[in-house]
């Protein structure tokens, strides 16, 4: 690690600056954010789901709120909008918060409300991953492969490895 050019210290030129809080960018900072974020939802009455460490529940006799983080974005819910409205105040006191308005589109899920409710689906992200493999136009149907079939090592390899690598992940 250097100085930064234009900024070197004439009787230190080998020395470097220690960092008093972590930088937005910095291997680090998504880290120092989190535990910020987390100690400041439990502090607040959340409890970090069991199933996944990313959800925040937090229930009262009246209500129960839903805080989902991935990354940097923050997607957030729950049964009484008064109090849903009083977090999302209380965060935007303690984190700049940048409001997108209601959820379309989140980790592969589209969502998208009609008089009946809210309603979810991955039909997006499954198109999506059918051009990938440009298979966008393949045959529709219920079941890929004949059930009651063993399966053996006969047979060819797939001809790309990392797109398959990456279209198994995605699944």
């Amino acid at each position: 690690m250097t100085q930064p050019e234009g900024f070197v210290h004439s009787r230190s030129p080998t020395h470097v600056c220690q960092l008093k809080k972590s930088l937005y960018g910095l291997k680090q900072a998504p880290r120092a954010w989190y535990t910020k974020l987390m100690a400041t939802l439990q502090s607040w009455g959340f409890v970090r789901a069991i199933s996944n460490a990313s959800l925040f529940i937090k229930r009262i006799a009246n209500y129960v709120i839903f805080v989902l983080i991935y990354v940097d974005d923050i997607l957030h819910s729950g049964s009484d909008s008064v109090a849903l409205s009083c977090c999302i105040h209380d965060l935007d006191t303690h984190f700049a918060l940048k409001t997108l308005g209601s959820v379309n589109y989140f980790l592969g899920l589209e969502a998208y409300r009609n008089g009946n409710g809210l309603y979810l689906t991955q039909s997006k992200y499954v198109v999506d991953l059918l051009k990938n493999a440009a298979m966008q136009d393949c045959k529709l149907c219920d079941t890929p492969m004949v059930a009651g079939v063993s399966l053996t090592n006969d047979g060819n390899p797939f001809s790309n490895p990392s797109l398959y690598r990456t279209l198994i992940g995605s699944l």
